[in-house]
Order: structure tokens, then sequence, then C-alpha cells
């Protein structure tokens, strides 16, 4: 009886180490279909090293493919990079958000560098990210993004990071844009076309925000910051290279870059930041 009982408590115990030996079939399939969705918008029509491991054959692990992480129990993709950076697309490529709706436990999605210029769902709309529940981070710098895709990333509720640094984004700041993102801690609108003064006291709309990067915009106004005392919980506070009016009020702030601006003011106003210190940025 108590042998029966030990290799019950081992077999247990062996499921939960090994886990899921593979990932589900549902999502093999999406991402072949997603690897040749990219092949046909590349100018060579082929793959680049990241997608090679990419394959249809059932007896590879998908789980073990480049880019790719899952959850060692149920075998789902939790984390998914289609970064494309020695790929070189087709001018005015769009990614069809639908080809990523199989992933439904996804946290993690990074489109880095991959030379997108568009999104659309044909059957979603803009409602599209929505489908991706649990969906935290959200990385698209280095591509070709413009203002367009904003109305698909307002449905992205569930994101606590993210990066839309580096794309062609012009205008006004898009802070009415991102309003719903109220979960969002880590935000880096950084070296985009953005300009005209920027409505800092909007972003309390973020609650939660913790880290905020504005660098290197060509912002031709000042930047207005008197609703900046409103954002309790920021810590990172990245201006570089803009015009800075004032700041003040942030006794939560651990990091602040003031580096290439405008600004002639006393650094007596900085007095009260009793918290600041050296740390690693969180958007590095």
């Amino acid at each position: 009886m108590f042998l029966g009982k030990y290799l019950i408590w081992v077999m247990l115990l062996l499921g939960q180490i090994c886990g899921s030996k593979s990932c589900i079939k549902k999502e093999r399939n999406a991402l072949f279909e997603l690897k040749k969705y990219i092949i046909s918008l590349s100018e060579e029509g082929k793959s680049n090293d990241h997608l090679t491991t990419w394959t249809n054959d059932t007896k590879s692990d998908c789980c073990m493919w480049k880019g790719l992480k899952c959850d060692p129990t149920s075998g789902r993709v939790i984390e998914l990079s289609i970064s494309l950076p020695y790929l070189k697309l087709k001018e005015s490529a769009l990614l069809n958000l639908s080809l990523l709706h199989p992933f439904e436990e996804v946290r993690s999605l990074d489109i880095d560098g991959s030379q997108f210029s568009g999104l659309f769902d044909d059957v979603e709309g803009y409602r599209s990210l929505r489908r991706l529940r649990n969906l935290e981070t959200l990385r698209l710098s280095s591509n070709s993004f413009n203002n367009s895709i904003f109305p698909f990333l307002s449905a992205a509720t569930s994101l606590t990071t993210l990066s839309l640094r580096y794309n062609d984004m012009d205008g006004s700041f898009p802070v009415k844009e991102l309003r719903d993102l109220m979960n969002l801690e880590v935000l880096d609108l950084s070296g985009n076309g953005f300009n005209g003064s920027i409505p800092i006291q909007e972003f309390t709309y973020m609650r939660k925000l913790k880290a905020l990067s504005l660098v290197g915009n060509e912002v031709f106004g000042s930047i207005e910051l008197q609703g900046v005392c409103k954002l309790k919980h920021i810590e990172e506070l990245d201006l570089r290279r803009n015009k800075l009016v004032e700041l003040k009020n942030l006794t939560n702030l651990e990091l602040l870059d003031l580096s290439r601006n405008g600004y002639n003011g006393s650094m007596q106003e900085f007095t009260h930041l009793k918290k600041a210190k050296s740390s690693r940025s969180k958007w590095q």
C-alpha cells in the first residue's frame, strides 16, 4: 500500500516537472500559417533564420522553435517573437492580427524591427487585440507604423508594457488614443515625429504608469507639465531632446533624464526627489 502511494506521488511529481512535451496542434498550425504569411510579404519570397525552425513537421516540438516560449504544463505559447530585422518586406506590408488569435494564452508579443507599416484584421477589425486577453507586453519598435494603429492598440486593455519607439508616428501626442490602457506601467513613445505641446496631465488616466519615455520627438512647442504631479506612481521619466518648462512634485521619481534639453531652471526644483537614484531603466 505504501509502495502504491509512493508510485502515485512520483508520477504526479514527474508530470509537474516534465509538463507538456510539445505545444498544442492548434498553435503549431497557426505558427506555420503565420510563417507562410510573412514569406508572402517578403520581397524575395523567402524566410529568414528566425523562422527556419518553424516547420510543418509534426514530429518537431514547436515549443523549441526560435522566438517561442511555452508554458511547461499546458504547452500553450506564452511568449512569441516575430522580430525580422534581416528580412526585407514589401513596401506597405500589413500585419494580419487575426493570425495571432489562436495564441490565447500569449503574454508577451515582440514585433520589433519587422518593417511592418500597419495592422489589419478583416474579421474583428479594431477589436482584434481584445482576443489576446492575457497579453501584457507588446513591443512594436523599429517598424514603419503610423498613427493608424492606435485604434487597434486601444483594445489591448490588459497591456502593462507598450513600446512604440522608432516608428513613423507624428502630430500631437496620442494620449487620448491610449487612455483606455489603464493597466500600463511602462510606455515608450521615443524616437517618433510627435510635435507641439504634450498634455502630460492626460496621462493621469494611466494610473499605474511607472515609466514614461518621450525622448527624441523633435517637439517644436514646449512640454507642458502642469499636471505631472498627478502621476503618483511614476518612477522613471525620460525627457531627453525636448524643451522642458518645469518639473515638480514627483516624489516617487527614481530615474530622471533631462539631457539635451533647453532647460535652464534652478536645480533647487529637484531637491524634493528623495527617492532619486541610479537604476536600470524599465525600457532598456
